[in-house]
């Protein structure tokens, strides 16, 4: 058996980039329709972008993004093994002793192992440059490994 191509820190950088960009459109999207509605409903006293503290804006996005973040991570690794992100780069993510599709425990360890890869400075992410196999923080968490078709 052949030694599988593992998928490296830039491929897994720019499919980062792209899921992050469409969870961010679409956090904004459904932020601007449930303001939309509040503000609809509401006496409408402020024009609609003085309606709003930002501060609490920021926080309300922040939650809607993880909303959508924690379910799309998980589901797409536990059921595709892949993302929108990382499927144009052929990634994959395997369970690391066997190279099978990962668990929905796996998924869920991997998705909540994030949060660990971010901090601090993204330290966890960066590790996967300089990781043999290219794993990150939560690819050790979750017990997986990224490979390339």
């Amino acid at each position: 058996m052949s030694s599988p191509r593992y998928a490296g820190f830039w491929v897994r950088f720019i499919a980062d980039l792209i899921d992050t960009t469409l969870l961010t459109v679409a956090s904004w999207l459904l932020e601007l329709m449930i303001l939309g509605v509040v503000y609809w409903l509401g006496k409408r006293a402020a024009p609609f972008s003085d309606a709003f503290n930002p501060f609490w804006l920021q926080i309300f996005n922040g939650v809607l993004y993880l909303a959508l973040a924690f379910p799309y991570y998980t589901w797409a690794h536990y059921r595709y093994g892949t993302t929108l992100g990382k499927k144009p780069f052929g990634v994959t993510v395997v369970s690391e002793a066997d190279r099978l599709p990962i668990s929905l425990k796996q998924a869920i360890l991997r998705t909540l192992g994030y949060v660990v890869s971010y901090a601090p400075f993204g330290a966890g992410f960066i590790m996967a440059a300089f990781h043999p196999q290219k794993r990150a923080l939560h690819d050790l968490i979750a017990g997986t490994v990224s490979i390339a078709k």
